[in-house]
Formats: C-alpha cells, sequence, structure tokens
C-alpha cells in the first residue's frame, strides 16, 4: 500500500485548519490510519512530498513507523525537509527519487514574555535537537557522527540524494539500487518556515463561530458570507510575513 505524505506536518486538531485554506496537510493520524488500513505483511510505501512543519507531530509519525507492524519504506519524491526527514529515519528503508532532497536544520519556536522563558525555549529547543539528532543517528548506523549531524543542522543542510545515501541518511537511490557510502508547543522544523497556524487558527473559529457549515468547493470563490471573509483575511496575514507561494 502507498501513502502520500504531501504538504504541511500538523497535529491532529490543525489538520482540518490547513485543509479548510486549501493547504496540503497529513497528521499522525492520517499515518496511523493508514498503517492500519495496510493489508497484512504487505509493504508499506511512504511517499514524502514536504517541507516540514509541527516537530511533535513529525516524532509522532516517526514512532508509528517504527513500531509499525508491517514492513516501511519511505520515498522522497521530491523533498524530506526539517520534520519531514526525522519521519524518512523511521522507515525500515529509506529511498529516494534521483533528484529528491534531504533538508535538516534546527528546531524554531517563538517566546513571549520575561529572560526566564526564554531560556526555558532555549533549553526546550536544544532538547527537540538532541531528539531530532537521535533519530538520524540511529538511522545513519555510524557512517555520519552525532557532531557531524549537529553541524549540518546548525548551517541547514540541503542534501542531494546521493549526499543523503552517502551520510546514511539514505538507504539507496530508486532506480540505482543500493549504493556504497563515502563514509509540545508550537515548535516548528519546517523549511521555508510555515503559514502562521495561530492566524489561521483565528480566522477558522470566526468562519465557525455561526454554527454553520462549509460552503461546497464550488461555491469558496464567491464573495458571500463570512466564509470566503476569513479565509480571505487569513491568507493575506499570512502572506503580509511569509511568501506563500512556494508552501501552496
Amino acid at each position: 500500500m502507498r501513502y502520500n505524505l504531501k504538504g504541511t506536518i500538523c497535529a491532529d486538531e490543525d489538520a482540518p485548519i490547513y485543509r479548510w485554506f486549501g493547504l496540503a496537510a497529513v497528521s499522525p493520524s492520517d499515518i496511523r490510519q493508514a498503517l492500519a488500513d495496510n493489508p497484512a505483511g504487505e509493504e508499506f510505501v511512504l511517499e514524502i512530498n514536504s517541507g516540514g512543519g509541527s516537530v511533535y507531530a513529525g516524532f509522532e509519525m516517526y514512532s508509528l513507523l517504527r513500531g509499525a507492524a508491517v514492513p516501511t519504506r519511505a520515498e522522497v519524491q521530491s523533498l524530506a525537509g526539517s520534520a519531514a526527514s526525522v519521519v524518512l529515519a523511521g522507515a525500515d528503508v529509506a529511498a529516494a527519487s534521483p533528484v529528491g532532497q534531504v533538508m535538516i536544520h534546527l528546531p524554531s519556536t517563538w517566546t513571549e514574555g520575561n529572560q526566564i522563558v526564554h531560556r526555558e525555549s532555549v533549553q526546550m529547543l536544544e532538547a527537540v535537537t538532541g531528539s531530532i539528532i537521535a533519530a538520524y543517528e540511529t538511522k545513519v548506523k555510524g557512517k555520519t557522527s552525532r557532531d557531524a549531524l549537529r553541524r549540518m543542522m546548525d548551517r541547514e543542510t540541503f542534501l542531494t540524494a546521493q549526499e543523503a545515501l552517502d551520510a546514511g541518511l539514505l538507504d539507496e537511490i530508486i532506480g540505482a539500487g543500493a549504493g556504497t557510502p563515502v563514509n509540545p508547543m508550537n515548535v516548528f522544523n519546517a523549511v521555508g518556515g510555515a503559514p502562521d497556524i495561530e492566524k489561521l487558527r483565528a480566522a477558522y473559529r470566526e468562519a465557525h463561530a455561526d454554527g454553520g457549515t462549509p460552503p461546497a468547493p464550488e461555491e469558496m470563490d464567491k464573495p458571500v458570507s463570512n466564509w470566503n471573509t476569513a479565509r480571505a483575511r487569513a491568507i493575506a496575514l499570512a502572506e503580509a510575513e511569509m511568501d506563500l507561494t512556494e508552501l501552496l
């Protein structure tokens, strides 16, 4: 069975919000259900086309793959970036298209408060970084040292399929066979950032305040009701902070 992990990796409760705004998203419950639907004994193949997202959702997906009762295989078709690279590391076999890429970097978050609160965030981010490295270190099996993995994360590193294979983050390049290696909070691990989920949540709640139901897809572009207004406002707010064109 094949399942496509495409778009933002997000928490279960945020998936409906992303999808309502027309953004592709996958949550841990999607992976959990896909594994449950996978025929007994049949390999589960996860196609990855994602720049990452919620690091804790990525951790849960990683753990689901590691604990799956069936053989698991992850195939990077375009990009396994940030949290998606952690998910990749959870599969029994990690592969990529010759043009696929893997990107690893440090997690990020935002904090409001005094210096104590900010120090707590720094400590939390270091712990998250350690967990990410643990996933990579288990995958590479000594082909790349822990210190080297940390340096790659520090400078935000994009790896070609061959470079990821050499580093041990991949087991094979699709079509080339196995190569010989040369040697809880809003925490995001996503290439290029992600839409501001807090703004999306606010607009989503506003649109649902009257207890109504979403309009049919063919009605979404019509300038009627607060649904279209809230959707347009949230996208405009997000675009004011970042260019979403690469994420859509």
